[in-house]
């Protein structure tokens, strides 16, 4: 299962679930940038909160594969579940997410708080001694990878609402492993970070001649450090920054034609099989729906670093 950003754009309002059913939960959703020290290893934190009554679930939340690996916090370790196999299973209060390919649908229930830190997955290895690999497609509890060594920061987040505060947390947990991590300067490292900078728009074969590589040798770092191949984290990248450009799109007129030639599709058909593979629906019914999915249309800057005071 794959937890990720969530819908909202920041503004707290109700939620009205498609089809006949209501809900007046009130939910916010936003997103920070980290600081300069940890934006080579952080690409966001992302906070959500769920303002229910205590029997209230609140409306499912789609999250999307959109090429990170994160560390999820349910700050009240509160009842959160996810959908598998047409059963809910009760997620962890703490817990690590791999890369994803598929779209996972989760809910929760009641006053809730989540709060997420997205990494950079060629890192992950560097920074908690376990490769991404590990957890393509999958998640685990923060208890089950010892080597890790965030459990004390889960557990210094528990009861921690302020957005501020959980940063501060996070980025005081995560600038110590820096230090400690060991530096290395792999070209998987430097493909990972063209294909996010190209926005997914580059062939394999481009990325093997301007890295010095060959195929083979690409792919089995990919499949051994992320658990993937490049391909298909290309084409995870490519859909996330389409899927953005549809989200910040929303009250224009969208030309998918248009877009679909400006990412690199070979034509429309294959960018609409893409975005359907990827999200689950046709990309028509997220730009008539923009808050059904996550992905914030702003994203605030962090102006808060271990020696910064807090308010929010």
């Amino acid at each position: 299962m794959k937890m990720s950003l969530f819908f909202n754009d920041g503004i707290r309002r109700p939620y009205i679930f498609v089809g006949s059913l209501h809900s007046m939960m009130i939910i916010s959703y936003k997103e920070f940038l980290p600081s300069v020290a940890l934006q080579p290893y952080v690409e966001n934190y992302w906070y959500q909160v769920f303002d229910g009554d205590a029997a209230e679930d609140s409306p499912a939340q789609v999250c999307l594969p959109l090429g990170m690996v994160q560390i999820i916090i349910h700050v009240y370790q509160q009842d959160c579940r996810v959908l598998v196999d047409g059963n809910w299973q009760k997620l962890p209060d703490a817990f690590f997410v791999g890369i994803y390919k598929d779209a996972v649908t989760w809910r929760t229930k009641g006053c809730s708080v989540c709060f997420g830190v997205n990494l950079k997955p060629e890192i992950f290895a560097r920074l908690f001694n376990v490769p991404a690999a590990a957890l393509f497609n999958d998640y685990t509890d923060i208890g089950n990878l010892m080597n890790a060594g965030i459990t004390e920061m889960a557990e210094r987040m528990y009861g921690v609402t302020n957005a501020a505060e959980l940063i501060l947390i996070a980025e005081s947990s995560l600038l110590q492993r820096i230090g400690h991590s060991r530096q290395r300067g792999h070209y998987l490292d430097q493909a990972a970070s063209i294909i996010r900078e190209s926005k997914g728009n580059i062939s394999i074969e481009s990325l093997c001649k301007d890295l010095y590589v060959s195929e083979r040798q690409l792919q089995r770092s990919f499949r051994d450090v992320l658990g993937t191949s490049p391909k298909t984290y290309t084409r995870i990248i490519r859909f996330r920054n389409v899927y953005r450009h549809v989200r910040h799109s929303a009250e224009k007129k969208i030309s998918w034609a248009s877009l679909s030639y400006d990412y690199g599709y070979a034509d429309q058909a294959h960018f609409i099989r893409d975005f359907k593979e990827f999200s689950g629906v046709n990309p028509t019914l997220i730009e008539k729906n923009g808050a059904f999915y996550q992905l914030s249309t702003s994203i605030y800057s962090n102006k808060y670093t271990t020696t910064s005071s807090i308010t929010e």
